[in-house]
């Protein structure tokens, strides 16, 4: 008798151990880096590329990360302002489309990539998108790949 119970008790220790690893894959992260990356192809301008050289702290960041279950991405303001660091997350469930771009910059004829990803609110009944999300970084094709695969893998989940 005391086997069984044993064996039972270890059968529903296994089976907790699998879904607190398929919950800790979910969470793990895939990647994450900060905009605006270096270099001129990344900036808005000229001037801000400089004031990331020359000023860092002076710049507005975004830092990225994207797990199994979504993106956060932080507002971290400049040190000169007085405001809270702000942070949001975008549930692939909610992700309604993403697009990859490529534009030449006239400055210094390089090409910079974007992702822009369209995403709903949880109660949003309309067709329409919402203001794209912008990540603009050297490694966006490779995020792109990411953000898809975890897309999909959520949309069968949730089918």
């Amino acid at each position: 008798y005391q086997r069984r119970v044993r064996g039972l008790m270890l059968m529903s220790y296994l089976k907790l151990l699998r879904k607190k690893k398929v919950e800790a894959d979910k969470m793990a992260t895939l990647w994450q880096g900060e905009t605006p990356a270096p270099g001129l192809q990344y900036s808005e301008d000229c001037g801000q590329c400089c004031a990331r050289i020359c000023c860092p702290c002076c710049i507005t960041r975004k830092q990225w990360r994207i797990t199994g279950q979504g993106i956060f991405y932080r507002i971290v303001p400049p040190c000169s302002w007085f405001t809270t660091v702000t942070q949001e997350y975008i549930d692939f469930r909610f992700l309604k489309d993403i697009e990859l771009r490529t534009k030449n910059n006239c400055a210094c004829f390089c090409q910079s990539h974007a992702l822009l990803m369209y995403a709903g609110e949880q109660g949003d009944s309309e067709p329409g998108f919402s203001t794209p999300h912008e990540l603009l970084h050297p490694d966006v094709k490779k995020v792109e790949r990411l953000v898809r695969t975890a897309w999909s893998n959520a949309r069968l989940v949730a089918d």
